[in-house]
Formats: C-alpha cells, structure tokens, sequence
C-alpha cells in the first residue's frame, strides 16, 4: 500500500504537465536575411530546442520562451549595427500544435559619427602602419558593424608586431552608441613603444653546416625587423628541402635592448626518398617511373637523384648532382647525365646528354643557363620503314648553351581557378663550340586559366617557336618541331603534323599552335570538357593550320586531373583520336 500511494501521488504531478504539453511546431522568422537571420537563429533560445524538448514543450515554457524573443533577437542583431529592433510575435495553432511566426523589424542601423586613432611611440611615423589605420574599418558615415570593428583593432595589432613592435599595447578602446541619435562614436589608441632591429640569428638542431643557412637570410643584423623577412625566410629553407620540421621565430625573451635574436629551430628530414609509379599517356604508351633522391649527400647541402621512366614508347635513365649556389639568386648549379629513347609513328631517337646548368628565383622568375653536350642518333620514317632500312638515318653531335625563363601564377598548383604560365627557352650552337651544326631557336609556352564562376573553367594554351640555321637538314629531330598529340593539336597522332617528305613528318622550322578549352565541373571531382585545337609545324611558309576539335572526360584525381579525351582531325584523312593525360593544368 505505501509503494502505491507513492505512485498516485507522483502521477498526480505529473498529470497537469503531461495534459499541458502542447509540443511546438514550426518556427518561421521574417524581416531579415544572411547574416543577421543566421545569428539570431543561433541566439534565440526557442530555436535551440531539442525535438524532444519541442515535442513535450509545455504551455507555460512556451510563453517564457516568447517573452525573451524581444531582448534576444536584439542582442543578436547589435554586432550589424541595429539597435533598436522590433520583434512582432504571433501564435498560430493547428490541431492544438503552436506554430509560431517572427516578425522582426531591425530599424535604423547605427552610423559611426566619429572615430578617432591615435598611434603613440615609434609607430607614429611608420608609413605601414599608417596605411593600416587608414584601412581601418568602419570609417565615419558607415553602418557600426561590429565584426568590421573587431576586425579592424586586430589588423593594426597585428600589423605592429610584424612591423617589430613588440612592446605595442592598446591603451584606448572605446564605442559608444546613442540609440537615440542612432549614432556611435569610436575612440582608439595604442601606444607602440620602441621597433625592434635583427639581432642575431641562431640555428639549433641543424645537419647542414651553418655557413650554408646563413646564406638563406635575407635581412642583415641590425636592420628593423619585418616579419616578411622571416616568413622569405621560412620558404627558403623549406625549398632547400633538408628539414622535416622548421621553426622561426623572434625571441622577445632574450632581446636585448632593441635587438632581438631570431631562433630558428630545425630537424633533419629523411635523408633518402624513394619513389615508385605507373604512368599512361596516349603518346607513350603504359610505364612505370622509379626514382631515388639522397636529399643531402654532405653537411655542404650537396644532393643526388636518379630516375628511371620505362614506358612503351619512352625509355629514359638519368643521373643529377646539385650544389646549392647564392650568388646573383637562390638556386643550384647541376650536372647530370641522361640517355632517353623515344619512339612515335613517324620517326626513333636515341639521345646521350651531359648538362651542366645553373638555375635560380628571381622575382618569381625561375631562371635557367645550361650547357650541353648530346649525341643523337634518329630514324625518321614509319616502323615499316625503319625495319627495312629505307628511313632517312643520321646522327648528330651538339654543343650549345641554353636559357630558360618560367613563371607560374596561380591560386591553387593543382587545381588552379584562375592562374597563368610562361616559359621561354633560347637555345644556340655553333661549329666553334665542337657543333656539327650551327643555330639558333626559341621557343615560347604560354598558358591562361580563367574561371566563370564555381564550376566553369575557360583554358587557352598557344606556343610559338622558330629555328635559324642553314644548316636545317642537319639538325637531329628533337632540335625540329613537330605538332600533334595530347599536349598539342589534339585529333592527330604524337608528332603527326608538319612538313612531310613521301608522306611522313619530318618537322619544321617555325611552330604556331593554339588551343581554346572550356570545362564544366558537375561535381566536386567529375566534370566535362569541349575544345578546339589548331596549329602547324612548318618552314618558310605556313601552309595552313591542321584543325582538330572534340570532347572530354575531368576527373580530379589525388595526383592530378585525369583528361580523357575523344578529338577529330579535320584534315584530309578525316582522323579520330583517343588521348589521356594526367597531370597539373599548369
């Protein structure tokens, strides 16, 4: 009996709740959009119901709930600059289920009346940082956005320590807002202290004689500090790729006076990289790709790589030594050594290559000065042509210096949305240097990317090259162009197009190619493409462009994007071609 009369006396509380209980339907809120609907969907304590608190939502928490809307919805909106808001709230009911509907009237934002700045110390004169205050935002006349205005005190926090400004503390931070007048008026100021100049740089943890890493600073001891400087700083050692953890930083702790010490903390990478691949494209057929890379041979920083590309119709091996050089720009003297076999429809090569070369950055310039040495033997004619001895045979010996230019801009290296590349070599030799023959070629590579919206892409490519000699005949195939294939004038084969003696290509002079594309993504990884491919490999006279057009398949694969893709040649025979290829667009 007494465990019964317990019962009754707890559903007889219970009863009044559970007969209450009305539950809540939907919430609908009207007046405001973007930002500002979506804090106060985050602030209003009615929209944070759980399903089950919505579904056991009783009368009387109800209308608790409703009567905090107004100084909720207010509060939410305040950091837009509405102070003054207005919540109109109406109860509707359908089978006894409130549904409840927001009306929500934000008012007049408030304009900023005034605003004040003041910078104290060193600063006042430092023209960055004036650029800074002056980028400050909400200006006078503007709506007191409060997201702005937090954003605005970092930037110039933020400006002076990198400007070395260590010691720089804000001593003024003040709004103050007129509901009233729906003005506001904002007062800051900071009191920067002394800048800071480089002390000394200290390395710590490194595997690579020092003397080498000092010549990666590029600040002088002494000079005002610029955290620029540290992060040019940061790239450069990370290029140098020893070091698989780098850390730099100012030590404000052990600075003494206005000079401040740079630490710079560093742990070795792994010294020996292997690597190992398949490769497919429609002109070289299926491979494979190993390579081996001693990322520092000695405690100079010397390096060693080897690689190998076995595929169908492409066979190379190749061997490069490097040695880090400082002199007129960051980059590498190189020697290396290479035999590449090349095989197409028209014609086979064998090259053997010494290269001694020295590259560097300059200015976002990758620069390039080599020379080399190469022997190249060639058939050109078809495989039937080769097998019965009747293609044009010959072998060559070069020796000429090169040099080379590139630049690539974009927003992302793999899958770049906008972002342009320009390539440039020149290349000359002459029978003094130990040439068989004499001559001179340049080629350029240009490459633009624009996007049209989230899913579109529009890609233009177009090369120019041409070669002076008198010597033409002489010239082994791989210094002659040749247009067609995937990296080309798509719906022909590799090499296909250009001058021809009894039917089979045997370069050109003179190269003119372009190529217009447009892509559209349909999901995040899968999209499609169309395009149109023109050009010629030529001599003296351009005898036309070979035209070839078609459609493809994107895929944004981990290493790439994958182009497959289905093109015509409109020539005179009439051609269709597969090509794939894998790889970065720039």
């Amino acid at each position: 009996m007494p465990r019964l009369r317990q019962i009754a006396v707890l559903l007889s509380l219970l009863l009044p709740a559970l007969v209450e209980a009305q539950g809540l339907g939907s919430v609908q809120i009207r007046g405001i959009e973007g930002d500002a609907l979506e804090n106060v969907r985050k602030s209003v304590s009615l929209l944070q119901l759980t399903d089950v608190e919505r579904r056991g939502l009783s009368e009387a928490r109800l209308s608790y709930l409703l009567r905090n809307v107004s100084d909720e919805v207010e509060r939410a909106l305040q950091p837009y600059g509405y102070y003054q808001a207005t919540v109109e709230t109406q109860v509707l009911r359908h089978n006894q289920v409130p549904d409840v509907v927001l009306s929500i009237d934000p008012g007049t934002p408030v304009t900023v009346r005034d605003l004040t700045i003041a910078i104290e110390g060193a600063a006042q004169a430092d023209a960055a940082i004036a650029d800074v205050v002056a980028g400050f935002r909400p200006r006078k006349e503007d709506v007191l956005d409060h997201r702005l205005y937090e954003a605005g005190k970092l930037s110039i926090q933020r400006a002076l320590l990198a400007r070395g400004y260590f010691d720089a503390e804000m001593e003024v931070h003040r709004v103050e807002v007129s509901r009233r007048l729906g003005e506001a008026s904002i007062d800051l100021g900071w009191n920067s202290g002394a800048r800071y100049r480089f002390g000394e740089t200290r390395f710590e943890g490194s595997h690579i004689h020092e003397s080498l890493l000092h010549k990666s600073v590029p600040y002088a001891r002494g000079e005002p500090y610029e955290q620029d400087d540290l992060l040019k700083l940061h790239q450069r050692l990370t290029d140098l790729d020893y070091f698989g953890y780098i850390d730099v930083r100012p030590d404000t702790e052990q600075a003494e006076g206005d000079d401040v010490p740079i630490a710079i903390s560093l742990t070795p990478g792994k010294r020996t990289v292997y690597t190992a691949g398949f490769s497919f494209g429609t002109d070289s057929g299926a491979g494979v790709q190993l390579g081996l890379e001693r990322r520092w041979v000695n405690e100079r920083g010397h390096k060693l790589a080897a690689h190998l590309d076995w595929a169908q119709r492409r066979k190379s091996l190749g061997t490069e030594y490097r040695i880090p050089a400082f002199a007129w720009a960051e980059g590498w003297y190189a020697f290396g050594a290479n035999r590449r076999d090349e095989e197409s429809d028209v014609l086979k090569t064998r090259i053997t290559e010494l290269v001694a070369s020295r590259s560097g950055m300059y200015r976002g310039w990758n620069l390039g000065v080599a020379m080399h040495a190469r022997l190249e033997d060639f058939e050109i004619g078809d495989a039937p042509a080769r097998r019965d001895g009747t293609a044009q045979r010959g072998e060559s010996r070069l020796i000429y210096p090169a040099l080379s230019a590139q630049r690539v801009v974009s927003d992302d290296p793999m899958y770049p949305s906008r972002g342009f590349s320009l390539r440039g070599e020149l290349k000359a030799g002459a029978s003094a240097l130990g040439s068989d023959t004499s001559f001179g070629q340049f080629l350029l590579d240009a490459k633009l990317i624009r996007s049209m919206g989230e899913k579109n892409r529009l890609l233009f490519r177009g090369q120019l090259g041409r070669t002076f000699t008198t010597e033409f005949d002489e010239l082994p195939p791989s210094l002659r162009f040749f247009a067609g294939g995937d990296r080309s004038i798509r719906g022909y084969g590799y090499q296909e197009v250009g001058p021809r003696v009894s039917g089979i290509p045997t370069g050109g002079r003179n190269l003119l190619v372009g190529s217009a594309e447009y892509e559209r993504m349909f999901s995040q990884n899968w999209g499609a493409a169309v395009f149109v491919d023109a050009g010629n490999a030529f001599n003296e006279i351009n005898e036309g462009a070979s035209l070839g057009a078609g459609v493809g398949l994107r895929w944004r694969s981990p290493v790439g994007m994958v182009r497959v893709d289905v093109a015509h040649g409109f020539d005179a025979r009439e051609t269709f071609q597969l090509h794939i290829n894998i790889g970065p667009d720039l």
